[in-house]
Order: structure tokens, then sequence, then C-alpha cells
């Protein structure tokens, strides 16, 4: 005999399910499961609406703490094919996109990243090849739109980290809109890493210009701005092979923000890792952690740290001083 399944079992099915749907990884299968229990009953919409609304929620109380690069043939960035074919594909695909008007639209529209044109999730990142040339290697948990006209080439990091190589044409702007960060430039090799309400940029080869602030800032190769709503530091003296660690799988962390950190953790596994004491987000970290096992990496940070970490469920860890 079985027994029927409590509101809170349901309530914590529909809060996996929101985790895994949200993973660029997701398979045919799990969508097609995802599907099958959200038809279960009412019982299951209204857990999926919660949980929706506390995913939305979370976002406004902190940043999300959610091998060579395979090469993809040159896209051309406004044929109207290949707009259809990628949000077609992920339109059907995810069938939190179809329950999500009725139940969890809020999520989608405060999400734009769902409907970017390239995405990664937390297995792998990936190189895109622009019809000019240019690279743009996407970090894991990664997305981007892309916009060309005669005037300018035009990027948006909605969501992670990218290295681009931009190639020189002075005649079209190379821009990069990350945020409260643009960078532009005729043609460089520059990072751009994007954490909660921050955004990162690191020329790493010749000039470019990020703004704010009014004018801009000019980059040369080794130096770093942080830009955040009403304020920017920079630019800065680093290490570039500390900051392209993330394409081998490594962070490495010199006076880094806890959260910053741990939002960059975020990236190779599914669901969120959440610091529940505020104070501790401004921590200043310095280490070097192996992110292709996050979880461990997270319990080395925490035991240098002397943090307390909770795992809720496999999609959900927090991080708080220990008692």
């Amino acid at each position: 005999m079985t027994h029927p399944k409590s509101d809170a079992q349901i309530r914590q099915e529909a809060r996996q399910w929101l985790m895994v749907l949200n993973d660029a990884d997701v398979t045919e299968d799990e969508k097609h499961d995802f599907t099958s229990w959200l038809d279960q009953g009412d019982r299951e919409k209204r857990a999926w609406e919660r949980a929706t609304g506390m995913w939305s929620r979370l976002d406004d109380l902190a940043p999300a703490l959610t091998p060579t690069p395979t090469k993809e043939k040159p896209v051309a960035a406004n044929d109207a094919g290949s707009f259809r074919v990628t949000r077609r594909r992920m339109i059907t695909g995810a069938a939190a996109a179809v329950v999500g008007v009725a139940s969890g639209g809020s999520y989608l529209l405060t999400h734009p990243e769902v409907f970017a044109d390239h995405r990664t999730g937390t297995r792998a990142g990936k190189t895109v090849t622009l019809t000019d040339g240019s690279l743009v290697e996407l970090a894991r948990s990664s997305a981007i739109s892309v916009s060309w006209s005669p005037q300018a080439r035009r990027i948006t990091l909605h969501d992670g980290e990218a290295l681009f190589t931009a190639r020189h044409d002075p005649s079209r702007p190379f821009i990069v809109d990350a945020g409260p960060a643009v960078t532009q430039t005729a043609g460089a090799v520059f990072d751009v890493n994007r954490l909660g309400d921050a955004t990162l940029v690191t020329a790493i080869e010749h000039e470019l210009t990020v703004t704010p602030p009014l004018g801009g800032i000019v980059l040369t190769a080794g130096q770093q701005m942080r830009c955040a709503p009403g304020e920017t530091l920079g630019p800065l003296a680093v290490d570039t092979a500390s900051i392209l660690g993330w394409r081998n799988g490594r962070i490495v962390a010199d006076g880094m923000r806890l959260a910053d950190l741990t939002t960059e953790l975020s990236r190779y596994r599914r669901g969120r890792i959440f610091i529940t004491d505020s104070r501790l987000r401004d921590l200043p970290v310095t280490a070097a952690l192996d992110a292709r096992n996050p979880d461990a990496a997270i319990e080395t940070l925490a035991g240098s740290l002397h943090l307390r970490v909770r795992h809720f469920t496999p999609w959900l860890v927090t991080l708080s001083a220990a008692s």
C-alpha cells in the first residue's frame, strides 16, 4: 500500500526540480520526468509556483551562490534561422518555461539568460566562434547573447564568466555589456566575470575601455576594473594567469570576497551556496581551490575560515559562522 505524499515532500520535490531545470546540462529524460511530475495534480503545480517564487526572492537576498573547450562553427548573430532554432529548443525543451507563464513567470522575466544564444552548464565550458573570427570562451554556468550590426559587434554576458578574443576592427567596435560594466575595444583579449551585482573586467592583451565611470577607464594588459552599482575600483594590477585559472578548473583567490568566491564555486555544481550571515560576505579569502570538486573545495574553505557547512538538499548548501 502506498501512502500519499505530504505537502512538505511535494515542496521538496519542486525545489529539487527547479535546481535540475536551471542547469544547462538538464537531459531530455529529466525534462520528461519533470512534466510527468507536474501533471500529477494541483498540489504539484502550487508547489512549483512556490518554488519559483522562492528562487526569485533568493536573488534579492544574495548573488547566486548556483578539459579543452569544444569549437563551434561560426554563427551569424542576427540570422533568423539560428534565432528560431535556439529559442524553439529552449522553449520546447525546458518544461519550466512552458509552465512559467502561468506559475513561474517572474523567474523567467528576471532571468533573461534562459533565452541566451549560447549557454553552458555545470559540466563544461565551450568556445563560440563568431562570424568575424572573434572567439568567446565561456566558463561553466555562463550565458551570452550576440547582436551584430554594421556599426558594432555587441555581446551581452548575462551570467558567469567569459574570455573574449576580439578580432581587430577599428571601424566596428567590439562591445560587451555585463551588468554595471560596458567594455569596448577595437580588438583585444579580455576576461569579464559577473559576480552578483558586480562585474570584473581584466585586460589580458592590448587596450580596452570600461564604463562607467563617465568617460570610461582605459585598461592595459594586466589591469583589472571592478564595477558595481554606484562604485568602481581600479585599474588594479593583477596576475592574469590566476584570473584565467578557471580555464583549468581552478579558482585562485587573493583577497577575494567570500561571496565572490562562492559565486565562482557555484558554477561547478547544481544549486546554490548561500551565505546566511551577511557579515561574512565581505570576508577576504586567499586560497587556491580545485573547483572541479566543488563540495571538497567548500569543505576546505570552511575548515580554513572556521565556517559551518550545512547541506539541506544536494542542491542547497549554506555557510555560516561556526558556533
